[in-house]
């Protein structure tokens, strides 16, 4: 829908100063607020207009030609057009609201137009990282030593080691022989030594030695 400024017009003749605007919002109030609610402005927005066109806060300048949106009256039915593109050199008013809208009232007509600006983020440009490398490390410790190995073995251990017997006395085997030689023996050095002791005697006799009677018992024994 195209907006013809020289017949949709809210004000029934051109206004020559922003208070002719601020009079026609006060005797055609159901209008102008339906308007204001059409273009999307709030209550307080609205209201904040209306004090701006009274305090001398509006601005007559050439408005822009693209505006956001903008109101149009065809026979007391308020409609609106979104992107609304004006022609040249079309002179009004200019209001900025502290909410960052902007009202513009057309001096040809009346209506009421708004575009809301945009915010722009300020792009801050991403802080450069200067990689530093990170510091080595300290080399570990090194591990505690280890314990000796301990060799383990399966070997069974050797069996126990036989008792040793006590000794026994030789067995008392003797020879026949043997046994008359053993049986003999003191009798034949009893005899030999009573023997040598009477040859002692009687030689001692012969040299003339008769010591204790000894020859005399010797030869009486004798002669028996």
């Amino acid at each position: 829908m195209v907006v013809n400024l020289y017949v949709d017009h809210m004000m029934s003749t051109p206004p020559q100063s922003a208070e002719e605007v601020w009079n026609a919002t006060r005797e055609h109030a159901k209008l102008f607020s339906e308007a204001a609610h059409r273009i999307g402005l709030t209550t307080s927005e609205y209201r904040e207009f209306q004090n701006a066109l009274l305090d001398g806060k509006a601005i007559y300048i050439t408005l822009p030609r693209k505006i956001d949106v903008m109101a149009g009256d065809r026979h007391g039915s308020i409609y609106v057009v979104r992107h609304a593109v004006l022609p040249n050199n079309v002179a009004g008013w200019k209001v900025v609201l502290s909410s960052g809208a902007v009202v513009y009232v057309p001096q040809s007509c009346g209506n009421l137009a708004m575009s809301r600006l945009k915010k722009v983020k300020p792009h801050v440009a991403a802080q450069r990282q200067v990689y530093v490398p990170p510091r080595p490390l300290p080399p570990p410790p090194p591990p505690p030593p280890l314990p000796p190995e301990q060799p383990v073995i399966f070997v069974p251990p050797p069996p126990p080691a036989p008792p040793i017997p006590p000794e026994l006395p030789p067995p008392a085997h003797v020879s026949v022989k043997g046994g008359f030689a053993f049986f003999f023996l003191p009798i034949v050095l009893f005899f030999h030594q009573n023997q040598t002791q009477n040859q002692n005697q009687q030689q001692n006799c012969n040299q003339g030695s008769n010591a204790m009677g000894v020859c005399s018992q010797s030869q009486g024994q004798s002669s028996h």
